[in-house]
């Protein structure tokens, strides 16, 4: 079975975003029961309404030892603010390494799945930083039919450190570590030697050794903005338990598993608080955040409210302290938004608008500091980390 979402890749100097929010820089439990907290957001902010606030560039800085430092979708921050960054290696494109870059010392550290020669993996993708110490988890996959699926671990200097392979079978799409080092693994089954065979949403929960704790399941997903999706999440609530699609044979209107499109994802982005949980991320319309503990079940659910700016979708999610900022980009402008909201209700605590030249590469968001970390590729292909700021 071939595994895990297919990212776009450049080979040049550009960069590529698609609206769903997997982007690349270019050459580069059972039934659970959620809290019954269903908070929305506060009304959506128009495109020109002056509550929303300006980012400023604060600083640039230029990594000299990632030059031609094209890299992948999805980076992410641990909590002192080093940045992780997925890099494109065009020797072996679905095999780069992810590359920690501390913006106070240029200091850099390498985690490269290469490393787990014994493996044979193929391939690997979605990575999440490692709070205890300060290393890396990352899902891989060595082989097709059927997929062997394994979560690496790296220790703080970029060593390999351990190996567990998944009790799963299935395309992996999000992924995240708790931080007590059970993982939370969302994606697709299907069997694809059977063309009719759309497949299954599935997201689980699994120990830090690969046992499968517990299944989750969602309501079906919506395009933001769609009437259905609005109208389940009146129905149901947000986060309410239903049957998935992998436990339909045949759509409500009576069509066969044949005559269906994929599903879409039940989840899109995923990143650790400091309670431990996990804060997740579903483009549905308003965009839903679930809080998740480590053994599956489903603490909290709650609505945040996009800014109203034409097509701008919710690209990826960043947790800081007590606080969520959410980007939405824009396809159509070309611009993105950040909404900030409350973790603990959903309030929305303000909206800013990035500057154009930053581009729609938000990689981390630091609440104390207010800063918000941006990548692009600068003159001459080097790779540059952008920090801006609030007045």
């Amino acid at each position: 079975m071939a595994s895990f979402l297919a990212r776009g890749i450049a080979l040049t100097a550009f960069v590529v975003f698609s609206i769903h929010g997997h982007a690349a820089q270019a050459g580069s439990p059972p039934a659970n029961q959620p809290s019954s907290a269903s908070l929305s957001g506060a009304p959506p902010a128009d495109a020109t309404d002056s509550s929303i606030l300006p980012l400023h560039i604060a600083n640039t800085m230029t990594v000299p030892s990632e030059m031609g430092g094209a890299f992948m979708s999805g980076s992410k921050c641990d909590i002192d603010g080093r940045v992780f960054i997925r890099k494109l290696a065009s020797d072996r494109p679905l095999l780069g390494p992810v590359v920690r870059v501390d913006p106070d010392t240029k200091a850099t550290t390498r985690f490269d799945p290469v490393a787990f020669s014994d493996l044979a993996l193929n391939r690997t993708d979605a990575f999440s930083p490692a709070m205890a110490d300060s290393g890396l988890y990352q899902i891989a996959q060595r082989g097709i039919l059927p997929p062997a699926i394994y979560v690496l671990h790296f220790s703080g200097d970029g060593t390999p450190s351990s190996s567990a392979r998944l009790d799963a079978d299935m395309e992996v799409y999000t992924f995240a570590a708790f931080a007590d080092g059970n993982f939370l693994v969302s994606g697709v089954k299907r069997d694809v030697q059977n063309k009719d065979d759309r497949g299954h949403n599935f997201t689980a929960v699994f120990s830090a050794d690969g046992r499968e704790l517990a299944q989750l399941s969602f309501p079906k997903p919506a395009l933001p903005g769609s009437a259905a999706g609005t109208s389940a999440a009146k129905k149901n609530g947000p986060g309410a338990q239903s049957a998935s699609p992998s436990q339909k044979s045949s759509s409500a209107e009576g069509k066969p598993l044949a005559d269906q499109s994929a599903p879409m994802l039940d989840l899109s982005d995923a990143e650790t608080g400091p309670d431990g949980n996990l804060y997740v991320m579903r483009k549905s319309s308003p965009v839903l955040i679930y809080v998740i503990a480590p053994s599956g079940v489903i603490q909290q659910t709650f609505n945040v409210a996009g800014p109203r700016n034409g097509s701008a979708m919710p690209n990826v999610l960043h947790v800081s302290g007590n606080r969520l900022a959410i980007s939405f980009w824009s396809d159509e402008k070309a611009s993105q938004m950040i909404v900030v909201v409350d973790a603990t209700s959903g309030r929305k605590i303000a909206t800013y608008s990035v500057p154009a030249e930053v581009g729609p590469a938000f990689a981390c968001y630091q609440a104390d500091a207010d800063l918000y970390t941006f990548l692009r590729l600068g003159e001459g292909n080097t790779l540059e980390i952008i920090r801006a700021e609030t007045d």
